[in-house]
């Protein structure tokens, strides 16, 4: 295993490696001085040390602090993926835990907002002040070349995946212009001397455009020094090398609805324009069935990208994917999924991803189960797959024209799936107009990414979208109305007593369409209370 076998060593290690963006468990702070007062040269002198060193940077994006420890999956894991299907309307709620997500009741002080901002900021200062280390040990030859470029690829990815993720919550996206464009405070530099402590500080947001602008320059830049177009040697799914690269840039380029790019960048990961897809670039491919990225999570050629957890190492009860939404023996069952999706006319009955849904006979109810072991809580928590690299190719393809390329690429991920591709895969006749084609590739989405945390980054971009415009926060159907009923039929229409008179729909006009920055840093850093999120 990875981070896993060595995570004692991280922990002892984390003074070293970095710098933390928080003061002590009582303050709960973005702060940009160290972590202690132990240098953090020795963190570079060894080739063994800087891997330790670029592994501390994974952890930090695995597990970061949440009131005190280190235990939620924040920014990225177990956590961040249920907040992203809290937001939106595929899967419901059977207790309060995520309910002020879910309901969108959340505040400058809730606690899940804040400590996904403060992680995600915790996670950007590791991995700056690890890139300083890992050029320092290339200019004194500690690296080689090579060694110390691939280095550089990984913290580059791991940075512009965080702010990425930021944007979608405390950003509007690049098309709705309000709330003075803000985009995010950008930090490139370490926090480990007064003086840089100092610069950071005095560090405003940026624009919306601005923040993507240097996402894409850490991508590119990531994608030029990592050398070779295999794998990553240590763990082909929870190490970054080239290709997740590149499948990180069709999803960034989608959101910022660069169509043409999205193309191009995926095109890298394809090899032609007729199924089978396969990429020159990782080998990536579709699993022949759609469990198996989940059933052999630690090895198989769709997973791109993921999140490395184990039996030991887990952001457990309270936030391990499996421990929220597993009702399976161990699980707690609190997050489930919605009749909204299961009884969509677009997921066919007899579709094999319904295999990966658990029901439970006592309330009648669907919970995923795409983590089925509760006891251990040591599924990987899925970042990028192939399937989502076709799908964005997909969308793209059809916003620029080219409808047969779209449709191949959408077949090649729901068939898959199906029981009889032959008669039941999508035909351009079934899409009598542009509009119809699209929605069928974004449910296409939200059968296959059900569970991942895709949702809201959908219901996000797609805010105002001339096709297919989400318009805001959907409203959400209530558990409590809906248990012990017969709701989940296939191709049946949802009842509107279902849904929950205190979760309506939120119109992306409303404050409480993105998260704001939370009290804490509002109180402390003054730059940032002038630019508070519009209404906030």
């Amino acid at each position: 295993m990875l981070h896993i076998t060595i995570k004692k060593s991280i922990r002892m290690a984390l003074a070293i490696l970095s710098v933390a963006f928080f003061t002590n468990c009582d303050d709960n702070v973005t702060d940009l001085s160290p972590l202690a007062t132990i240098s953090d040269l020795t963190a570079y002198d060894t080739p063994e040390h800087c891997e330790l060193s670029v592994i501390g940077a994974y952890n930090a994006a695995c597990n970061g602090r949440y009131n005190g420890s280190y235990s939620r999956g924040y920014p990225f894991g177990a956590a961040s993926i249920e907040q992203g299907e809290m937001r939106g309307e595929d899967m419901g709620l059977t207790a309060v835990f995520y309910d002020i997500t879910f309901s969108s009741s959340y505040t400058t002080s809730t606690a899940n907002n804040q400590y996904y901002w403060e992680a995600s900021f915790e996670c950007i200062a590791r991995v700056n002040t690890v890139i300083q280390g890992i050029e320092e040990a290339l200019k004194n030859g500690i690296l080689t070349e090579g060694a110390g470029n691939n280095y550089l690829a990984e913290l580059y990815f791991l940075r512009a995946l965080t702010y990425s993720s930021l944007l979608i919550h405390f950003c509007y996206p690049v098309n709705i212009h309000d709330n003075n464009d803000y985009g995010l405070p950008i930090y490139t530099k370490p926090s480990n001397t007064p003086s840089l402590i100092e610069e950071n500080l005095k560090i405003g947001r940026s624009t919306v455009q601005e923040t993507y602008a240097q996402i894409l320059k850490d991508l590119d830049e990531g994608e030029k020094l990592y050398s070779g177009n295999a794998r990553h040697k240590v763990n082909g799914i929870s190490r970054v090398s080239k290709g997740s690269i590149i499948a990180l840039k069709t999803r960034v380029y989608l959101h910022m609805r660069e169509w043409a790019k999205v193309k191009t960048e995926a095109a890298k990961l394809t090899n032609g324009a007729m199924a089978p897809f396969t990429s020159p670039i990782g080998g990536y491919a579709l699993t022949p069935s759609p469990a198996t990225p989940f059933n052999s999570y630690t090895n198989n050629s769709e997973s791109i990208f993921s999140i490395e957890n184990s039996a030991e190492s887990n952001p457990g009860v309270n936030g391990a994917l499996s421990a929220m939404l597993s009702a399976r023996t161990g699980g707690r069952a609190i997050v489930t999924s919605s009749p909204i999706l299961y009884n969509s006319k677009y997921w066919l009955e007899d579709d094999k991803r319904r295999e990966l849904l658990f029901y439970r006979e006592s309330d009648k109810y669907y919970f995923s189960d795409k983590y089925p072991s509760p006891q251990t809580m040591e599924e990987y928590a899925p970042i990028i797959r192939y399937a989502e690299v076709l799908l964005n190719y997909s969308e793209a393809a059809l916003r620029t024209g080219d409808k047969t390329l779209a449709l191949e690429l959408l077949n090649a991920v729901r068939n898959r799936s199906l029981a009889d591709p032959a008669t039941q895969a999508y035909t351009a006749a079934d899409f009598a107009t542009e509009k119809e084609f699209m929605e069928a590739i974004l449910w296409e989405r939200r059968i296959e990414f059900h569970a991942e945390g895709r949702r809201w980054e959908d219901i996000h971009r797609l805010a105002v979208d001339d096709l297919v415009p989400s318009g805001g926060i959907p409203a959400k159907i209530d558990y409590s109305r809906t248990s012990k009923e017969d709701v989940f039929q296939v191709n049946t229409e949802i009842n509107e007593k279902w849904f929950s008179p205190s979760r309506k729909f939120i119109p992306y006009s409303d404050k409480r369409f993105i998260w704001p920055i939370p009290i804490n840093d509002i109180v402390r850093y003054p730059v940032l209370a002038q630019q508070q999120n519009k209404g906030w």
